[in-house]
């Protein structure tokens, strides 16, 4: 409950302001001063602002409960394998990593508080979260911690624009492109095979909402504007029908539709469209979670004998898991094979447990960790949170073995802008430099 252990009442207002999306202050000095968070009465503070004589905490707030459970656990899975290879070789600077956990299963009601739970246990950055809802949310927190004393969020798993841009981009530094940079190239893909009829199913909320923005703003750039726009409510299952919104899009005439949701309910789309013989091209940006998105699919196959799983393009923000031919894809394979990292202790329901041992939800864990330590390394031995943000601002570009550029600047928040086609195939994903020539 709010207000028991450290800073309990102090953080229980931060909660309540940022459930009215309120009560912050301007950034002071470019990342914060040192100011320590409380510790609960008769605790011996070894760490200041998450950073001890050998170790540095990290908190990830993400769903690792509920439908949505995947994408966090993914994440976890990825990151986690990194930060135990730096601390398996002594770790940075002679600090190891250990990264703290809080469930808010997806939920924009419970952001704010996995947050704060965090924040109270002392944390030195809020790392590798899930979702636009929930960091929208979130942001209010963020904020008014980075005035304080310097608190930043790293790398969350969203492509969304409210943490790239004004007011949270101080506060912010994320690893991949933005849904506008994956809508715009999937866009971009479908003018280029003859799609211009484009129509979107959307999760009904601030993510859902963010895409749609980024499929209109790429069809004005060819000319064009958006046909039909279909919603779903955040946390829909598999199970449930999506005949409804198959049948707008379908009545209007698109002939391309991209998706922004989450694997459940746009795989329920993509077996609804397909049991109706529409075999409309579909786009799924990347944080759908495309591996299980597709093993609903085939899964649907095995039970119907129906083709399903098919004309169906994903836009990736990190390269493809299984191509060795990328430094960074084999240094991670080669993580998740020595550590073998399941599901976060303490936080799951069970209702996921990961059915491969490689994933892009995995690999952006990884590649996000990964990032940080970078960042952490550069930042030095005598270790602050202002120290780490101005070591940021300072990365320029630098290498995280993916064939991309990955830069880091005072106007450059974002790691990576490069993105990646993948499509659906009955053996799994496969990676294409251009998805064109395959959309039917």
């Amino acid at each position: 409950m709010i207000g028991g252990g450290r800073g309990g009442p102090a953080l229980a207002v931060v909660l309540a302001c940022a459930l009215a999306v309120g009560c912050e202050r301007k950034p002071e000095g470019g990342g914060g001063g040192g100011k320590a968070v409380p510790v609960a009465s008769g605790a011996v503070d070894t760490h200041r602002d998450g950073v001890s004589a050998d170790e540095v905490l990290l908190g990830e707030p993400a769903a690792f409960t509920g439908p949505s459970a995947a994408l966090g656990i993914e994440m976890w899975r990825g990151a986690s394998a990194a930060f135990a290879v730096a601390n398996e070789a002594g770790g940075v600077q002679g600090r190891k990593i250990r990264l703290l956990v809080a469930d808010d299963a997806y939920d924009a009601e419970k952001a704010a508080a996995a947050v704060v739970k965090l924040v109270e246990q002392d944390v030195f950055a809020i790392f590798g979260g899930v979702g636009t809802p929930t960091i929208v949310r979130a942001l209010p927190v963020i904020r008014k911690f980075f005035a304080e004393n310097g608190l930043f969020y790293f790398a969350n798993f969203t492509g969304a624009q409210p943490q790239r841009t004004p007011p949270s981009f101080e506060a912010v530094f994320n690893l991949r492109a933005s849904y506008y940079q994956e809508t715009k190239a999937m866009v971009d893909a479908f003018v280029a095979a003859g799609k211009k009829k484009i129509g979107t199913f959307v999760q009904d909320d601030a993510y859902g909402t963010d895409g749609r923005s980024g499929v209109e703003k790429a069809l004005a750039d060819h000319g064009l504007s958006l046909v039909v726009d279909t919603r779903y409510p955040r946390g829909q299952k598999f199970d449930a029908s999506t005949n409804e919104q198959v049948g707008i899009l379908r009545t209007a005439g698109v002939d391309a539709v991209v998706a922004i949701g989450s694997y459940q309910a746009c795989g329920a789309f993509i077996r609804d469209a397909r049991e109706a013989g529409w075999n409309v091209p579909v786009h799924d940006v990347s944080f759908v979670g495309a591996d299980q998105l597709l093993a609903l699919l085939l899964s649907e196959e095995q039970r119907t004998k129906k083709k399903i799983a098919v004309n169906i393009v994903n836009t990736q923000v990190v390269p493809y898991y299984a191509d060795r031919s990328i430094p960074a894809v084999v240094l991670y394979q080669a993580a998740i094979e020595r550590y073998h990292p399941d599901v976060p202790p303490g936080v799951s329901d069970g209702s996921y447990h990961p059915a491969q041992k490689y994933s892009f939800g995995s690999l952006e864990g990884y590649l996000s960790a990964q990032a940080f330590l970078a960042v952490l390394e550069k930042a030095g031995r005598d270790l602050t949170r202002k120290g780490f943000y101005a070591a940021a601002e300072r990365m320029g570009q630098f290498d995280l073995g993916v064939g991309a550029p990955a830069e880091l600047s005072a106007t450059r928040h974002q790691v990576l802008e490069k993105v990646w086609f993948t499509y659906a195939t009955p053996d799994g994903w496969k990676p294409t430099e251009n998805p064109a020539p395959l959309i039917k």
